[in-house]
């Protein structure tokens, strides 16, 4: 059996020496440092007690130029021969203390971890006002760690006696030899034991994943991205900082123009495929790790310095692309122009950013026209989403699209590209007849692909809202202020469930997608449980035969459907959506 690990020990102050030295690096693998301040507080009460703490589990890296590691300088030399993937906050919360070091949250401000400690007591706490007023108190355990023990002790006694004097106490013999005692406890924490998992370099990051999963009991998983992060932490710390910062931006707004958008929120996973896409032509994030790491495919992944430092060169050069606020508000736009204006539309957030890395690639390589490159997003957007093109083994057909695109040398290349793969798919046969079965219309349920962009269609072609009299568009009610307590677009099921109910239809049934409608929630109050030959007269009371037409003709209403039978309407209304889905497919294609 091959070992990919081996098993050590090593003291607190000797892993303290290895990160100070650069031998042991502390990427943020994971996050930056979240850890609360009660929980530094209770790592340091274990140790006291003499309780176990958990393991580390590091791993042998292949030399790296620079890295981030707490409290040292990053222009010294040294690269690491180790880096750590499990108990990360553990050795941050000890080195920080230890060495008086601040660490930075989630959003890089640096902070200061503070513990204060009751010698005579033996206890810990975060500190706050009363532990720095309170002399009996010892404020920071920092100082205890970054100075002379004996001076500590000294001072601290001779302060205490001070502090007791003032009260007209007295600090007895056995006290005193109780606070040396536990002070020096303290200060010895730093030969305190910690087991060690140290893997193998030639250990490859499927297997140092299974291993974490498997030995950690928090049920965290390592993924790919997870691995080119810590690349990066180690390599260029500034491009996952980057990376984050817009991650972070997206999810609210903020003052100026930042990544926030009400498409998508954007995570780190999400960036990272979209550079792997745009600068290696690369989807699968396995195949990015090792290329970034700088394994020379033509001699079995062999690690080549050279060619890692080649590749974060091309690295450095795209990222700035990749996170430009202007760039990707240019091509959110596309995403409008196909129709899909709420997040709630868009089944695939790898379509959104796969799609953001052709537009990027188009950009770049094909130098093409602002107003052709939101043209074409937009009507590959529209596709890939109908066809679900980006599930299942997703990275293997991106993978092909980038070889092809990879090939191609003029814009009209790169749009015809675009075309063929659409028209392959978007075929008359398709509209007519995949559109209208099971892995199309013919669900139920709250919505599917097929659904989604026949609402994207009826944002496409202006569609005003059904039964609205009013020159209300559907695309009108997803602009951002127009819901109140309710939402102002609602689904509406044409053949109300009470009353399919009443006729012994299941639920399976009543809630087939072809009977629904987005309407004003209005007119949703107003149309409550009655049958459709009862409620349709109503709600169109006043309108013109002409406008009635029109408005069944642009909302997929079979005429006369009021009266029909519902298994005959749903089958009619199917066909009909289809066609309005193929209408607005061929008005983005035009």
């Amino acid at each position: 059996m091959d070992q990919i690990f081996s098993t050590t020990s090593y003291t607190v102050n000797q892993l303290i020496e290895k990160i100070e030295t650069k031998e042991l690096g502390l990427p943020e693998l994971q996050r930056p440092f979240v850890w609360k301040d009660s929980k530094v507080r209770d790592l340091f009460d274990s140790m006291m007690k003499g309780y176990p703490i958990g393991f580390l589990m590091i791993w042998e890296c292949p030399s790296y130029d620079k890295t981030k590691t707490i409290g040292v300088n990053n222009n010294r030399d040294g690269e690491p021969k180790e880096v750590i993937i499990d108990g990360q906050q553990r050795l941050t919360s000890l080195f920080a203390v230890m060495k008086s070091i601040k660490v930075k949250d989630d959003k890089y401000n640096e902070r200061e971890i503070i513990i204060s400690y009751h010698p005579l007591l033996n206890k810990f706490e975060v500190a706050y006002q009363a532990t720095k007023n309170n002399k009996e108190w010892i404020y920071n355990i920092s100082e205890v760690f970054t100075t002379s023990t004996f001076t500590f002790i000294t001072n601290y006694i001779e302060k205490l006696k001070d502090f007791k004097n003032g009260k007209n106490e007295v600090l007895s013999n056995e006290e005193i030899e109780t606070i040396s005692s536990n002070i020096n406890n303290l200060y010895n924490l730093l030969k305190y034991p910690l087991p060690v998992y140290t893997l193998k370099a030639d250990a490859d990051e499927e297997s140092v994943s299974d291993v974490f999963v498997r030995v950690n009991s928090g049920g965290i998983t390592l993924k790919q991205n997870d691995f080119i992060l810590t690349l990066l932490s180690l390599y260029w710390e500034e491009g996952r900082k980057m990376i984050e910062l817009f991650s972070e931006d997206s999810k609210k707004p903020k003052a100026g123009v930042t990544s926030y958008n009400l498409i998508t929120v954007v995570e780190p996973s999400d960036l990272i495929r979209v550079v792997m896409a745009y600068a290696f032509n690369r989807a699968r994030l396995a195949y990015g790790y090792k290329l970034l790491r700088g394994a020379d495919f033509d001699k079995k992944g062999v690690i080549d310095v050279n060619k890692r430092l080649e590749r974060f060169k091309i690295l450095k050069k795209k990222l700035p692309d990749v996170i430009n606020v202007h760039y990707w508000h240019e091509f959110l736009k596309s995403i409008k122009t196909a129709g899909y204006l709420s997040p709630e539309m868009i089944l695939s957030n790898t379509a959104i950013f796969y799609s953001y890395a052709f537009y990027l690639i188009a950009k770049d390589k094909f130098n093409i026209s602002y107003n052709d490159n939101m043209k074409t997003i937009a009507q590959w957007f529209f596709f890939i989403e109908l066809v679900s093109l980006y599930s299942g083994s997703f990275e293997s057909v991106m993978e092909n699209h980038l070889s092809a695109i990879a090939e191609l040398k003029t814009t009209e290349e790169y749009k015809n590209f675009i075309k063929s793969k659409i028209y392959e798919r978007l075929t008359n046969d398709y509209f007519s007849i995949t559109l209208l079965g099971s892995d199309g219309l013919a669900v139920s349920g709250r919505g599917n692909n097929a659904w989604n962009a026949y609402l994207a269609s009826l944002n496409i072609l202006k569609t005003k809202v059904l039964f609205s009299k009013s020159n209300l568009l559907v695309s009108d009610l997803y602009a951002p202020g127009m819901d109140g307590n309710r939402k102002s677009l609602e689904k509406h099921h044409l053949f109300p469930k009470k009353y399919l109910s009443s006729l012994n239809y299941t639920q399976s049934q009543i809630n087939q997608i072809a009977n629904y409608a987005y309407i004003d929630w209005k007119d949703n109050m107003e149309i409550l449980d009655e049958a459709p030959s009862v409620y349709y007269p109503q709600i169109t009371k006043g309108m013109t035969e002409n406008e009635i037409l029109k408005m069944e003709e642009e909302n997929a209403l079979p005429h006369g459907w009021q009266n029909m039978q519902y298994d005959e309407f749903l089958k009619e209304r199917r066909i009909l959506m289809a066609k309005i889905i193929k209408k607005g497919f061929d008005e983005l294609m035009k």
